[in-house]
């Protein structure tokens, strides 16, 4: 059996969700087309990765750009193929017709199919420009999304940060410093809707604004979606951006705003709390949190509506409880868009990425173990593990690891998974 694995030249027609009765979902984001891509061009992978520029100086190349990223993204739908090596691996053993649709260009005179090499595989992702690669991924990732129709509810979107941590961002022997990466993903069905590597003397704090313009350079609307975002970012900065573009927000407050905790918790103990209770059980574990929410009255910050807290409390199947965490929060969202239940679901869902996100890249992929450390590698292949996913997850793959499977152990169901049109109401594969 060949190393064929996921046709990704697809084009991907919008399906629309139900409407929501609950003025905040977690469905995934309305997006017009990306304005840098039209929509044959946004609806065909291959075509809009021909939009990210040549690194290579001079003219003709035997392997075209796109084609090598396809080789790439199409080796890492499979499983056990996660390197350049094993890339070269998979293209070398790759049936020829897989290789014309990924792009290849046949030789003139033989007509023969060549393989993109290792060697070049790693030139091409160490020297392509990861924004313009992440540009293009956004952009025709927002065209592929379902259609929320009016009415549904706002979208959704966790930001947060993950270090490549086998990976340092220089070539000079000082430059250790793993890559940083900070992403904007769908809760529901969690894609990344938009990326950006995290400049190595700053941190996330600043890099907010410019995912924003990210966002809405791929087609996306801010104030359709509501952000979740980790202590780090609850900053008056970041709130006064978000407020400004009409976006909900809801943001975990610690220590690092004293002040702020100080205020929550005083607005909590007034009495006039509503609150929530939630149970579940399963991986060995119970586990029970209760949510309280008030009115952010005389909270001095950004667009804040209401305040709430969380306390969880998890413990063994026999019920008892062995550990108790506690955790603030803040809102510009008000009492009739999100009550308490909509609250809990928004803070649970941004803590699912997690599993959603980082936990497929680290042990799916096994993003960790890399240790691609040369140039702009670590952030391109980091791209090419969210082409994937997303392919997959569009595709209706509940399980990432069991999808890149199937594409070993049967290359053609692979193929029509792939190219298949998403439906958001079907069940999962």
């Amino acid at each position: 059996m060949r190393a064929g694995t996921a046709l990704l030249m697809i084009t991907v027609s919008s399906q629309s969700s139900s409407a929501g009765a609950v003025p905040v979902c977690a469905s995934l984001p309305t997006a017009s087309c990306a304005e840098k891509c039209s929509t044959h061009v946004a609806g065909d992978l291959l075509t809009a990765l021909g939009a990210v520029p040549d690194p290579r100086p001079g003219g003709a190349r035997r392997h075209p750009v796109a084609y090598v990223l396809g080789v790439l993204a199409a080796a890492f739908a499979s499983a056990g193929f996660e390197s350049f090596t094993s890339a070269a691996q998979w293209a070398a053993a790759a049936d020829p017709t897989l290789l014309l649709a990924l792009g290849a260009a046949p030789d003139p005179l033989t007509g023969k199919v060549i393989p993109p090499s290792e060697a070049t595989i790693r030139r091409i992702a160490t020297r392509v420009d990861p924004q313009a690669l992440e540009a293009v991924i956004a952009g025709w990732t927002a065209a592929q999304m379902p259609k929320v129709e009016p009415g549904a509810g706002r979208v959704a979107v966790a930001v947060d940060g993950k270090a490549v941590r086998g990976a340092r961002a220089g070539d000079r022997a000082g430059d250790r410093a793993a890559p940083h990466l900070l992403a904007a993903a769908t809760h529901e069905r969690p894609v990344v809707l938009a990326q950006r590597q995290v400049p190595g003397k700053t941190n996330e704090i600043p890099l907010v604004p410019t995912l924003l313009d990210d966002l809405r350079a791929a087609g996306h609307e801010p104030a359709a979606m509501v952000f979740t975002l980790d202590a780090l970012h609850t900053q008056h900065a970041t709130a006064r951006l978000l407020e400004g573009a009409g976006a909900g927000y809801v943001m975990t407050v610690k220590g690092n705003q004293p002040t702020l905790l100080a205020a929550i918790i005083d607005a909590l103990g007034t009495g006039a709390a509503a609150s929530t209770r939630q149970r579940s059980r399963g991986h060995a574990r119970t586990q029970e949190r209760i949510l309280q929410v008030a009115p952010a009255t005389g909270i001095v910050f950004p667009g804040a509506a209401q305040a709430f807290r969380i306390i969880r409390h998890t413990g063994g199947l026999d019920g008892q409880r062995t550990r108790k965490e506690v955790v603030h929060g803040i809102t510009n969202l008000r009492a009739g868009h999100a009550d308490e239940n909509q609250l809990a679901a928004l803070v649970r869902g941004h803590w699912s990425i997690e599993n959603s996100i980082h936990w497929v890249r680290d042990v799916t992929y096994r993003q960790d173990a890399s240790r691609v450390r040369t140039g702009n590698a670590p952030a391109v292949l980091a791209a090419v593990r969210n082409i994937v996913t997303t392919v997959l997850r569009l595709a209706g793959a509940a399980n990432i690891a069991a999808a890149r499977r199937a594409a070993i152990l049967n290359p053609r169901t692979a193929i029509r998974l792939i190219t298949r049109t998403p439906n958001p109401d079907k069940g999962p594969l």
